[in-house]
């Protein structure tokens, strides 16, 4: 009798044991699949953010190329440069400045109050290419005479007297100038960006110039933006 005790005792032992491994490597497994399905919901989206980065790029791109090709075809009456790469606009430090001044010549103000509506109107007029634009800056150039300190000063002085008049009382009225003036920076460079070599006269003479770039909002400042738009719509 005792016997048949103890064996009936160690068998409810094994099976208490053997309940327990059961439940450990349930656990373990369920522990495994949650783990598997958070994977792949991270996976599936960052699949999701990259889909809609490569979407973003894309039509930034074909926004680009909307821009330049207008851009190409219109500005000849202006007698100024268009990079093709990026859109850039180069003007002769002649249509501005006198050499080595920042103080915007007649023939400049001019030539800003024709040529500035007109490219704020292609940049902005479509509100597929204008959500695109984060930003339009106005660089000055110089060409290496003088120190990088005076060359600086004078680049910024120079894009910084541009951008004034333009937003002066002085300034034609024209479409887009409030979105133009928000999304406005000027940069002076110095002699650090040459497009040609500064060993030549006429190569120095190139190298003196006012920019017009743009450049497009990154994926950071677009959702930024977004969230933005969704607060102030719960808000409502």
């Amino acid at each position: 009798m005792e016997t048949i005790f103890k064996k009936q005792s160690l068998s409810n032992k094994e099976n208490i044991f053997s309940l327990s491994i059961s439940d450990l490597m349930s656990a373990l497994l369920l522990i495994f699949i949650l783990i598997l399905v958070g994977t792949l919901l991270k996976l599936a989206e960052q699949h999701e953010k990259n889909k809609e980065r490569l979407e973003l790029i894309s039509d930034q791109e074909m926004a680009k190329r909307s821009i330049i090709a207008q851009l190409k075809g219109e500005m000849d009456q202006f007698d100024i440069e268009v990079d093709p790469r990026t859109g850039a606009i180069r003007i002769k430090e002649a249509i501005f400045f006198d050499y080595g001044k920042a103080e915007l010549k007649e023939n400049g103000k001019e030539f800003l109050q024709k040529f500035i509506p007109r490219y704020a109107e292609i940049l902005f007029a479509k509100n597929e290419i204008r959500e695109q634009i984060g930003q339009v800056i106005i660089e000055g150039h110089t060409d290496n005479i003088g120190s990088y300190n005076y060359n600086l000063d004078l680049s910024l002085k120079r894009s910084f007297s541009v951008a004034s008049y333009i937003f002066s009382d002085n300034f034609i009225d024209f479409n887009f100038g409030d979105v133009l003036r928000k999304r406005l920076s000027v940069i002076g460079k110095s002699f650090v960006d040459p497009i040609t070599s500064n060993i030549t006269k006429e190569g120095r003479r190139r190298n003196r110039r006012v920019e017009f770039k743009f450049s497009f909002i990154d994926w950071t400042t677009l959702q930024n933006h977004q969230f933005k738009e969704l607060g102030n719509n719960g808000n409502r």
